[in-house]
């Protein structure tokens, strides 16, 4: 926030450079395979362990900040560490680039998706990645286990959240204010309450600067519809609306959205067949970036079928359109860190939080745990045409991939192209 002061003692190293900082974000932004837990997963592994920007205590701080927050989790959590090191600045250019890369890719497969039919090398392709991509959950689950669950209620809280969401199929934002209460009993049960205000890190200097940030989101939104109402296309402006409601209302990330998404864009508007959203979905999980990029892909189906500039050639509606629906997702992310963390930062002293905090870290990891689980399930077992086989093949390659990630220290990126190449040689040969 300007100049509000960050917490000095989150910066393992003080000589960051913005450029190095930049060129990390854009990488991130092009390798960002497999849904949040990976892309989590990427980022402790290469900020905290490797480049040792940021300590580990900060970065699961800000990680429970950003898992109670609507929105993409990923996305937001990379805005949140770039502003740790680089301010405002620095968070805008984490959040764009982060989310970047995949609008230009997954514009790009879209227009291929309308134009040119599916063929067996992209159908093995994407075999090969989605094993890929579930190891990659699984190594993620490990990895952040091992740094959390220090204690057997922690352990307890992490399988808890996991059964709650898998079998009793609970809400995932009550599970998150659930474990978070949990963890203010247990502090009270220690008798570590030592402040007798909670909230005494506020002040009024505080929340006027973070009032600032608020009316500037606000400002912002406005002058972006004000200008949508101009281009008197009302496609553009039911697509900036309904998105900016998605991304208000619908907490815990991506898989929260799609149902929200799914219903309202396939019943409520016909904007797009329900065989239009899964194929969606299919593409925005062999992409990098967030899963909840499928808004971009929403958008340019919108445009393209509608050819709202009536130019004869409806390429130049679609990329509007995609953009417009990406904006309006991501305005609001921007606005939660900006205002946020430096509350969040401030909070760190107060020791009231710490507990609950941990609690929630430890329901992350059971509901990171439950995703892997569920697409390792729903891919494994496959019904074609009423019967139903096990993919054993597919399994191996899952096992193989967390192997090489667990004991061989396999990058990302070469794994999902070996993987990838794997799986179209096995189509095409098999």
């Amino acid at each position: 926030m300007g100049k509000m002061k960050r917490e000095k003692n989150c910066i393992m190293n003080n000589r960051i450079q913005l450029k190095e900082a930049i060129l990390y974000w854009l990488k991130l932004g092009f390798i960002s395979f497999g849904g949040p837990a990976s892309q989590i997963s990427m980022m402790h592994e290469e900020i905290v362990e490797k480049k040792k920007w940021i300590d580990d205590k900060s970065f699961f701080h800000a990680l429970n900040f950003t898992m109670l927050l609507p929105g993409p989790e990923a996305q937001q959590l990379a805005t949140y560490l770039g502003w740790l090191m680089h301010g405002r600045l620095g968070g805008f250019i984490a959040g764009v680039l982060f989310i970047l890369p995949s609008f230009f890719i997954l514009t790009s497969l879209t227009y291929v998706y309308i134009n040119f039919s599916d063929n067996i090398w992209g159908d093995g392709i994407l075999y090969g990645v989605k094993a890929a991509v579930i190891a990659i959950i699984f190594s993620a689950t490990i990895k952040i286990a091992k740094k959390v669950l220090k204690k057997i209620y922690y352990w307890l809280a992490a399988v808890t959240a996991f059964l709650a969401i898998n079998i009793l199929d609970a809400n995932f934002p009550l599970i998150i204010i659930f474990a978070g209460l949990i963890g203010f009993l247990f502090y009270f049960k220690e008798k570590k309450f030592e402040n007798k205000n909670p909230l005494n890190f506020l002040s009024n200097k505080v929340l006027i600067k973070l009032s600032y940030t608020f009316l500037i989101a606000v400002l912002i939104w406005l002058l972006a519809i004000i200008f949508i109402l101009f281009s008197k296309e009302s496609i553009l402006l039911n697509l900036s609306l309904f998105f900016s409601k998605a991304a208000l209302v619908t907490f815990g990330g991506a898989y929260a959205l799609l149902p929200y998404v799914f219903q309202n864009i396939i019943e409520s508007h016909g904007w797009l067949t329900s065989q239009q959203m899964i194929d969606g979905l299919a593409l925005g999980e062999s992409t990098p970036g967030p899963l909840i990029m499928i808004v971009t892909y929403v958008g340019f189906i919108v445009g393209w079928s509608n050819d709202i500039f009536a130019l004869g050639n409806p390429l130049f509606g679609a990329l509007i359109c995609a953009l417009v629906a990406t904006f309006f997702t991501f305005l609001p992310s921007f606005a939660f860190i900006f205002i946020g963390a430096p509350l969040i930062e401030l909070s760190k002293k107060n020791k009231t939080l710490d507990i609950p905090l941990s609690f929630i870290t430890s329901a992350v990891v059971g509901l990171i745990a439950n995703l892997g689980f569920v697409l390792a399930y729903n891919s494994l077992w496959i019904n074609n045409n009423g019967a139903e086989y096990f993919d054993v093949n597919l399994l191996v390659l899952i096992v193989l991939s967390l192997l090489a990630l667990q004991k061989a220290k396999v990058g990302i990126l070469p794994l999902l192209l070996t993987l990838g190449l794997t799986g179209m040689m096995m189509k095409i040969y098999f």
